[in-house]
């Protein structure tokens, strides 16, 4: 500003962009600006806001300068009223559930919902939802109601959100995935007083004063009632739904919508996305988002059809979503287990093989018998051998298996033996599942081995495998001198396929996996979820130990299959409670053992921990009762079909691979075969359902041909990760992208793809979903919020309440027909942040304080500029800091936590920061790594309110008032976290790639292979980046499962490994190493390779035993091979001369040793080296002798020749995966000063 003597010819001093020239005598004024800075519009803008500015300060010269307006009446009636020119005519009578009612009557055949393989007609669910809302109404529900909803994405959700609407309550929904506390709390603050849910979901203990209701198990009383459309007094203005969001108080707090509220939302969706005609609708979004009331009910009252993803993020194609659950299929076999004789003992073992008829002719996988020794539980099934060896006769195609062999009380010889027999009989169908017994009665046999009878199980099973490959094992005689056994007959199969059967013990997994074992496992005493996190336990296992394959897992379930579920509980009630009584003389002298049995009060647990001497006759009852109601509702496949389908997507989702189905306990003859049929339909319609269908949301667009799909930016952003996704987008007509701040790059890419309309979508909860939108045209450079939607208003104003000029930053408050009732239970809340509209005259009584900090444009749309508080959107999720911060302070450990935002400038991805200052000397003694504190942090919150990364400070930093200064937090840093193991740097080339796209995901400077993936904040979105930037550093399809299982760069190197050699479909060149002289060809074999592989065989392998059964036998052993092992790998030199083979999967060995070396050296996969290196070690060049484990291990070690600087190594691993002798090669390859080559196998030998 400047004074002048005269405004005429006044020319500025150079430099600034904006100046205000006053005349000396103060009556005249001139605004100067420069054009390349200002547009004289704005200017003009500035020079009015000046007047108005000067003008009320002499007309209100005691009003404080803050308060003074900055517009004219005419700009301010511009902003007030002019931009809040949204009046829409809204029915006022009508609720939610009526508006779809009036649909119902216009398209009653038409398709109103799709799940998969489930379709509801707009007729079948306005019948079903009446029939649950009358059965609600019964229950005491009806207006002001909160009926909670916790729920799986499935076509019953629809009936139930109808119904609860439809008897007059207000649905909360709770999403199945959510903490146990946090599902607790929000129960109990909103006095939840009916709970919707699944048998399997319920949890009694939560919320004991509400009522449950099971929408699967409680269908057949509710299906009784009438179809017909009921008359329940609501209005507009009772609630409809109750949304929890995150809470800055830390806990998350209730908004309460009105059916009014969204009847206009409804409105205002009509005049922006709703002028074509209706198309399909696919709904993404989780029902405790609030952005589903337009996926759900704005679709359904305006006749779309709505197709319904069951799965979360990642929903891209990088790995298939198959059938009823991602990705699996699953097999049914058939398990017996009787308890006793019963009145008619010949039924028994008619249902014994009747039903393994009925398995054989049904493709039912396997039959499984147990062995079980003096009692009655389990008394028919002494032997399993001569059980299979009966029912080989009787059967053709079903496998036969051992569930269990109790191998401490047998010789390891007679097992391989008797197996080999049956093995012949069945024609190579056999296999057993090993267990190491717990009743101490059983150890008659050999009691011996009862003190260390698991040591033993995993001996004897090593000597068994060993035999039944053809071994001799040395064993000690009548005199006492060791002589080599056999067996005879020599079995069909060349690898005995072997279970081991797991009770609740993780460390049981572990070991199974690193056997290279399968596993046998139950329900008894422990819960899907528990089972789920050991088959991972197992998995990893496998995977560490080299195994290339993931496993086979079988899960024992008690079944019976009935037309409806009532029938099915009175069925089997009686035989199933008898059948527990009598395994109570097996648990009374070690409880501890057998988990069956979860207790229901402290009272009878102490009297079981006294070894239940001391249990009555009605102690016995209520044990049995609470044991009963346990394994009907969560532990048995027991129904109808679709209820049995549905445990079995859960036993799919959790990883098995097989359902065992006990069906021997004690139903009669007649109905437990008329309920195979049933049984055999939960089969066909699962593999049905599982045949390759491709469930994610690529596939379900162009299946059903979508045309609207609502998501949050990063959805989208994970979509455009792949191709096919790219591909699916360029199909859909409108695509509302919402929930989160939307990036101008993203929508750049979005737009040279999508074809159809872009919208971006604005609105808090509080005011009921969206509250404006944008269509975005052009390349999308120009990204807003658009202008409010019906009977809503905008206000910016600043801190005083006074509203800003356009241009100008300001909060937004939103009023109209969407602001919610308030916070339930939150009044002091709801009157901070529902304020009375300062503005008299308009339509709004009442403003919500959104937080948001915004401007108005010159031409009435909003920029969204940022929060003027702790806020931040998560995928989509609103985030109060506040909450995670107090969770934080709850640890034991920490002191102070302050939470912030950070984006990802890779992929605009805003990720949470913890900043933690620990108690006294924590942070030098020894404190928490950041996987503690994410652990403890899951206990209360979501996944998406976990951190990625803790920042450990001595001290936080503060303004000078006192309060934390985030400003001047420090970015996190890119150095390697504060995890529990030591840092071990990448040891080849894999792992050195695979480690620079973690860094590069993480934003993290050093990444060891031994690292946990998500303790180092990774997630679900990072998860497909690594998977992209994989793809493409490796040109391999990574599945997202696999970097989910592997966790670390070490497992998921070994799992590259072993799907790059799976991967090879043809011959593929492989660049010779250094000192070859010609390139190596590879590809897979085929039919016309048999006599050729033989050849070599025979020429290779002539002191091995199966050589000597001659050329027949090795024909039937390789073709074997190639149709159920997936064949070989054949490898060739340039010139087309086959050199060797390596085996894809033979039993133990999954991936074979390969040798390349002096012609005289064997080029091929030994089935078993040990008897090759013992054959050989006298004609190879050189042994060198190296300490491993205290014992000289004698390697071969063959240097072709001077100008091949490779060392070529075969060995037999050791127990440790042969680490230690690759670390023996190794030095001793330094000391020649050659490079080492190693082609180890991938697995053991058992």
């Amino acid at each position: 500003m400047e004074l002048a003597t005269t405004l005429e010819g006044y020319v500025p001093d150079p430099g600034p962009s904006l100046g205000l020239v006053v005349a000396h005598e103060g009556q005249r004024c001139r605004w100067i600006f420069d054009p390349q800075t200002l547009c004289p519009a704005n200017a003009r803008q500035m020079a009015g806001q000046f007047t108005a500015f000067l003008l009320g300060l002499v007309a209100n010269a005691e009003q404080p300068l803050a308060r003074l307006a900055l517009m004219s009446e005419k700009e301010s009636r511009r902003l007030l009223v002019e931009w809040n020119d949204t009046p829409a005519a809204v029915p006022e009578d009508i609720c939610v559930h009526h508006a779809f009612e009036q649909q119902v009557q216009r398209t009653p055949a038409k398709v109103a919902v799709v799940c998969r393989d489930e379709q509801l007609t707009y007729d079948e669910l306005n019948g079903r939802a009446n029939q649950l809302a009358r059965h609600l109404v019964k229950l005491g529900v009806g207006p002001e109601v909160i009926v909670g909803v916790s729920l799986e994405r499935r076509t019953d959700l629809f009936v139930a959100l109808l119904g609860i609407l439809k008897a007059g309550g207000a649905y909360l929904p709770l999403d199945p995935s959510y903490p146990r506390e946090r599902i607790a709390f929000i129960l109990e603050d909103a006095k939840v007083r009916v709970l919707i849910t699944r048998q399997h979901l319920l949890q009694p203990d939560l919320s004991p004063h509400a009522v449950r209701l099971a929408i699967d198990a409680d269908w057949p009383q509710i299906g009784q009632e009438s179809v017909a459309n009921l008359d329940v007094q609501v209005t507009p203005r009772n609630l409809a739904y109750v949304i929890y969001t995150s809470g800055s108080t830390g806990k998350p707090k209730g908004v309460m919508i009105e059916h009014g509220n969204v009847i206009n939302f409804f409105s205002g969706m009509d005049a922006r996305i709703g002028e074509s005609e209706p198309g399909v609708w696919l709904a993404v979004t989780s029902i405790s988002f609030d952005i589903s009331v337009l996926e759900l009910f704005w679709t359904l009252a305006r006749g779309f059809t709505v197709v319904l993803y069951r799965g979360e993020i990642p929903a891209v194609p990088v790995a298939k979503d198959g059938a009823r659950a991602p990705g699996r299929t699953i097999d049914f076999s058939l398990f017996y287990f009787a308890s006793d004789q019963g009145e008619y003992p010949q039924d028994r073992y008619r249902l014994l093989v009747e039903g393994a008829k009925f398995a054989d002719a049904h493709a039912f996988a396997a039959v499984w018998t147990p062995e079980r020794h003096f009692h009655a539980f389990g008394g028919l099934y002494p032997n399993p051998s001569v059980t299979s060896a009966a029912l080989a006769m009787v059967t053709q195609r079903v496998k036969l298996r051992a569930g269990s062999v109790v191998l401490p009380l047998h010789s390891p010889i007679r097992v391989a033996e008797e197996w080999a027999l049956v093995d012949n009989l069945s024609k190579g169908r056999i296999g057993i599942s090993i267990a190491s017994g717990w009743q101490a009665n059983d150890f008659a046999l050999k009691p011996e081995n009862y003190s260390l009878r698991k040591e033993v199980m995993f001996r004897d099973l090593d000597i068994v495998r060993r035999l039944w490959r053809g071994e001799a094992v040395l064993f000690r005689g009548g005199d006492n001198k060791e002589i080599p056994i056999s067996i005879l007959p020599r079995p069909v199969q060349p690898e005995l396929p072997v279970w081991v059967t797991a009770a609740g013990n993780p460390e049981t997994f572990r070991m199974a996996g690193e056997v290279g074992a399968n596993v046998l496992t139950h329900l008894l005493g422990q819960r899907l979820e528990e089972v789920a996190e050991k088959i991972q336990i197992y998995r990893r296992a496998r995977l560490q130990a080299g195994y290339e394959s993931e496993g086979h897992v079988t899960l024992m379930l008690h079944t019976y299959v009935g037309r409806d579920r009532q029938t099915v509980r009175e069925k089997v009630h009686g035989p199933l409670c008898n059948y527990l009584r009598s395994s109570v003389d097996l648990i009374k002298n070690a409880p501890q053992a057998f988990p069956a049995f979860k207790l229901p009060n402290p009272a009878v647990a102490e009297k079981v921990e006294q070894g239940m001497k001391g249990l009555s006759a009605e102690d016995l009852e209520q044990l049995l009762e609470f044991a009963f109601d346990r394994y009907f509702d969560a532990s048995g496949l027991f129904g109808t079909v679709e209820q049995c389908l549905e445990l079995v997507d859960r036993v799919k989702e959790i990883g098995a691979d097989e359902i065992g189905c006990l069906i021997d306990f004690g139903v009669d003859f007649d109905s437990a075969m008329a309920s195979l049929e049933l049984l055999d339909e939960v089969r066909r319609r699962s593999l049905q359902a599982s045949g390759g269908t491709d469930y994610s949301i690529p596939a379900l667009i162009r299946k059903h041909r979508v045309t609207h799909l609502q998501c949050t930016p990063s959805l989208a952003r994970a979509l455009m990760a792949t191709s096919e996704s790219r591909e699916a987008l360029r199909t859909i007509q409108k695509l509302m992208l919402g929930g989160e701040a939307l990036p101008p790059p993203l929508i750049a890419e979005l737009k040279k793809i999508v074809t159809g309309e872009i919208h971006n979508m604005y609105g808090p909860t509080e005011t009921t979903v969206w509250s404006a939108t944008s269509r975005i045209d052009g390349d999308g450079a120009d990204v807003h919020l658009g202008r409010p939607i019906a009977n809503t208003d905008f206000y910016v104003l600043d801190r005083h309440l006074q509203p800003v000029p356009a241009g100008v930053p300001g909060e937004l408050f939103i009023g109209g027909k969407g602001v919610a009732r308030g916070y339930l239970n939150r009044l002091e809340l709801t009157a901070e942040r529902f304020i009375e509209n300062p503005f008299p005259g308009t339509r709004s009584p009442r403003l919500y304080r959104t937080g948001d900090l915004v401007r108005y444009r010159g031409d009435g749309n909003v920029d969204f500029l940022g929060r003027v508080d702790f806020q931040v959107k998560i995928r989509g999720h609103r985030v109060e800091l506040g909450e995670i911060e107090t969770a934080l302070a709850q640890h034991q450990t920490v002191r102070e936590a302050v939470v912030v935002s950070h984006e990802d400038s890779s992929w605009g991805e805003r990720r949470l920061v913890a900043y933690v200052v620990l108690k006294g000397s924590g942070s030098d003694n020894g404190g928490p790594s950041n996987k503690d504190l994410q652990k403890h942090l899951r206990q209360t919150l979501p996944d998406y309110m976990i951190p990625a990364a803790f920042v450990f400070l001595g001290r936080l930093p503060l303004t000078p008032n006192g309060k934390v200064d985030r400003r001047s937090l420090p970015a996190p840093s890119s150095e390697r976290p504060t995890l529990e193991g030591d840092f071990v740097p990448p040891r080849n080339d894999v792992e050195e790639k695979l480690c620079r796209i973690w860094e590069s995901v993480l934003g993290i400077r050093q990444v060891g292979v031994k690292d946990d993936f998500f303790s180092m904040g990774g997630d679900s979105l990072s998860i497909i980046q690594v998977a992209v930037q994989a793809e493409k550093v490796f040109g391999l399809r990574l599945s997202i499962v696999a970097v989910v299982q592997a966790r670390t760069v070490e497992r998921l190197a070994v799992y590259l490994s072993a799907s790059q050699a799976r991967e090879a479909a043809g011959w593929t060149t492989q660049a010779p190493s250094s000192g070859q002289a010609s390139t190596v060809a590879v590809r897979k074999m085929c039919e016309a390779d048999l006599e050729a592989v033989i050849d070599i065989h025979i020429d290779r392998f002539p002191e091995w035993r199966v050589t000597m059964l001659g050329r027949p036998f090795l024909r039937e052993m390789y073709r074997w091979f190639m149709e159920n092992q997936g064949g070989l790998t054949l490898v060739a030199l340039d010139e087309g001369k086959l050199i060797g083979f390596t085996a894809g999967s033979v039993g133990g060995f999954k991936r074979h040793v390969f040798l390349r070396g002096l012609p005289q050296i064997v080029r091929g996969a030994a089935l078993n080296p040990l008897p090759l290196l013992k054959h050989s070690a006298r004609r190879i060049l050189k042994r060198v002798g190296v300490m491993s484990g205290g014992e000289t291990v004698p390697p071969a070690v063959v240097r072709p020749d001077v100008a091949d600087n490779n060392i070529m190594a075969l060995s037999r691993p050791t127990d440790r995966g042969g680490v230690e002798l690759m670390l023996a090669f190794e030095e001793a390859a330094r000391q020649k000063g050659v490079q080492p080559h190693f082609h180890e196998s991938a697995q053991r030998p058992s």
